[in-house]
């Protein structure tokens, strides 16, 4: 069973998924200039898109995976205005005040301690500079299908279990307080998917329904029966998902 809720190729194909919401978090930072950090920044797709974007100011990228940064480094091929390091979240190996803008792209729901990471953030921000958090908010996912019981138990093993702060994307705008940001501001983006494939694809439904019942949440009829009738669902075209995705900013 996946540790991770994503790899590399998970990260690529949502990250074409997500495009234009990809683009609406980098608004914060185009008047500023400075450093601007991606913390969590995997394989570097935001890094290199900012770059592109931001020619005055140096990106960096912050992954605690050397895999992911490798990806990433090649990926730049040598481009002077990125730097990738591997460090954790927590702890951003750069002065007090140094960055003009920090962003963090589904890197809270990953935290076992996300107000620590917080805190490191408002520390090596600049005083009123930008902060921009985009997350899922895996409590909302909703399947259509009949079988609400087995959604339900499904739902839970994702924000108990799974995911190991399920439920940050609500909890946000308490972490962001609790560290000093203000002007904090909380946009919401739905997505839905109309396929299976879709569904495999950028949320790996199938994977987690999978991994509930070795968990002991689903027994393995109420896997089977789920499962069935997704397929069910999808072959006769009104197979659907939806969940949100949501991008909070703030300022130091």
């Amino acid at each position: 069973m996946s540790e991770k809720h994503y790899n590399i190729n998970y990260l690529e194909n949502t990250g074409l998924f997500l495009k234009n919401l990809k683009q609406h978090s980098y608004h914060p930072f185009e008047k500023k200039r400075g450093p601007i950090l991606d913390l969590g920044c995997g394989t570097g797709l935001d890094v290199i898109k900012m770059s592109e974007l931001f020619h005055s100011s140096k990106i960096i990228g912050i992954d605690h995976d050397p895999v992911m940064l490798e990806k990433g480094i090649a990926e730049s091929k040598g481009n002077q205005n990125i730097e990738f390091i591997q460090s954790e979240s927590d702890n951003i190996p750069y002065n007090d005040g140094f960055f003009a803008g920090i962003r963090a792209e589904r890197l809270m729901q990953h935290l076992k301690n996300p107000e620590k990471t917080i805190r490191e953030v408002y520390r090596a921000l600049m005083p009123e500079h930008p902060f921009a958090i985009i997350e899922t908010d895996w409590a909302g996912l909703v399947i259509y299908n009949e079988n609400n019981g087995i959604s339900n138990k499904i739902n839970k093993f994702l924000t108990e279990e799974k995911i190991n702060n399920g439920y940050a994307s609500r909890k946000l705008r308490f972490y962001l307080k609790g560290a000093d940001f203000k002007d904090i501001n909380i946009e919401v983006f739905p997505f839905v998917l109309k396929s299976l494939k879709e569904a495999n694809e950028y949320l790996w439904l199938e994977i987690i329904i999978n991994e509930a019942s070795e968990k002991g949440y689903l027994t393995k009829l109420e896997k089977d029966l789920f499962i069935e009738s997704l397929r069910d669902a999808d072959s006769e075209n009104y197979f659907a998902c939806s969940i949100n995705m949501v991008i909070v900013t703030s300022v130091k």
